[in-house]
């Protein structure tokens, strides 16, 4: 199966949708490729079609990106390809080459211009007792409550340093869960010290602090304990997660979500060669940028938590001055006339992109993350320990050296959740600035089926 667009938009979330409206009225063929059926992304995570949720995603929080949705959804010259894989993309005479799995086999489509604002995910937290059940990145527990009310656990347990977490908390005890407990490992005074290095940019965004507020209060009411300056330690259990031992001891519970922050999903364009920057000192890779949101290599746009993790509004605005952008560079607006157009989204960016960095800071996990044993996975993929990757790091391999000699790396997840793990511990060693493991087609996982398929 072919197909020829103008524009094709990776991601259907805030950055996507925001990016199809601005391009709207121009004539061009545009398609909107996700892996997900419906278009949402993570933060509007929609329930299947035929389902219905009663007071989805209710909530100030929501409104305007419930908005956008509704008026992404009514656009009749985009063409939704919800379901599908990108695989990889290569430059092509007039534009690129992408290769998609879907539904129906391999897709090949052709496109003049690619935007990627493929997203973010949680950063992975590798600890004593993670491979159990019962054990979530706490973006994925809130996925079930977002799409159909469901609580995964009669008693969640979620620890980390992300203030995102509070607000899970709260959408969980809404949902009718029961939380035994918000854990952030750093004492709450530091976390004033890194807001107040930034107060400005907090003031600014007085809405997010407000809704963090709300959620304490919800929290409250319900007699949800939060405790600051107490480190998750090890998830307990046998067959699945019974517990959870912290430094101030042990906490019933059968679900633990991991909430230590997020990592932009980066396979897409470093695999097509685009520059990349360190996003973080946590880990991961983030798509560096022009005003216009192009990559590095011509044609190639990047928006929203692709270029950077800073929240739903400012994917939005990176959006939105992405699809002015790409419009620009097709030659269907003029320079002053989309400098005009694109003054009010960089200036709602920029003051965004201020309140990320300081919510980066509150954040920040790097001293936090759990001490692992040698016998603790770091890629759950290979059953592969940090035994074996220190082993392989003291002999002096790169982050490309340990995955051949131990795998680490090569199962479905492709490294997008153990990498992180393995740039840390190569930084402990000193082995600092390297870069990662070498991305190549296909960037997600495929079916044998579809790699044999001629198309």
């Amino acid at each position: 199966m072919a197909d020829r667009y103008d524009v094709l938009i990776v991601g259907g979330g805030p950055a996507g949708q925001a990016a199809a409206l601005a391009l709207d009225g121009h004539g061009l063929a545009i398609a909107v490729v996700d892996e997900q059926p419906r278009p949402g992304g993570q933060i509007l995570r929609q329930p299947p079609g035929h389902f219905r949720v009663a007071n989805w995603l209710p909530g100030g929080a929501y409104d305007r990106l419930k908005a956008q949705l509704a008026r992404f959804e009514g656009l009749s010259g985009v063409d939704w390809l919800g379901g599908h894989s990108v695989l990889g993309l290569l430059s092509g005479d007039d534009g690129f080459i992408v290769q998609a799995s879907g539904p129906e086999g391999l897709r090949r489509i052709e496109a003049r211009r690619v935007l990627i604002a493929a997203g973010c995910q949680d950063l992975a937290v590798p600890l004593p007792g993670w491979t159990l059940p019962g054990v979530y990145a706490a973006g994925g527990i809130q996925a079930f409550v977002k799409s159909q009310q469901i609580v995964p656990g009669d008693r969640v347990l979620l620890a980390g340093t992300h203030p995102l977490q509070l607000l899970i908390a709260a959408q969980i005890v809404k949902a009718g869960g029961t939380v035994a407990a918000v854990l952030f490992a750093q004492s709450r005074a530091a976390m004033a010290r890194a807001m107040m290095t930034q107060g400005a940019a907090a003031f600014a965004n007085i809405r997010n602090l407000l809704m963090a507020a709300g959620a304490m209060s919800t929290l409250r009411r319900a007699g949800v304990p939060v405790r600051h300056g107490v480190g998750l330690q090890a998830a307990l259990g046998e067959d699945r997660v019974t517990g959870a031992r912290t430094s101030e001891g042990e906490i019933a519970c059968d679900a633990i979500g991991l909430c230590y922050g997020f990592v932009p999903q980066s396979a897409l364009p470093r695999a097509a060669g685009a520059s990349m920057r360190v996003a973080g000192r946590a880990g991961g890779w983030a798509a560096e940028h022009d005003e216009w949101m192009r990559s590095s290599v011509p044609g190639l746009f990047v928006a929203g938590e692709t270029t950077g993790v800073a929240g739903a509004p400012a994917a939005m605005a990176a959006g939105e001055i992405a699809g002015i952008g790409l419009a620009h560079d097709l030659g269907l607006v003029d320079r002053a006339t989309a400098d005009r157009q694109v003054a009010g989204p960089r200036r709602e960016r920029s003051a965004l992109l201020r309140f990320a960095a300081m919510l980066d800071a509150v954040a920040d996990p790097a001293d936090h993350l759990p001490a692992p044993s040698p016998e603790t996975l770091a890629c759950r993929c290979e059953d592969v320990s940090f035994a074996a990757i220190d082993a392989a790091i003291a002999g002096g391999g790169s982050a490309n050296a340990v995955k051949l000699l131990t795998r680490c790396g090569m199962g479905p997840c492709q490294g997008r959740n153990c990498e992180p793990t393995l740039l840390r511990r190569l930084d402990a060693a000193g082995r600092h600035g390297d870069r990662g493991f070498t991305q190549r087609f296909p960037v997600r996982p495929v079916t044998i089926g579809d790699l044999a398929d001629p198309a």
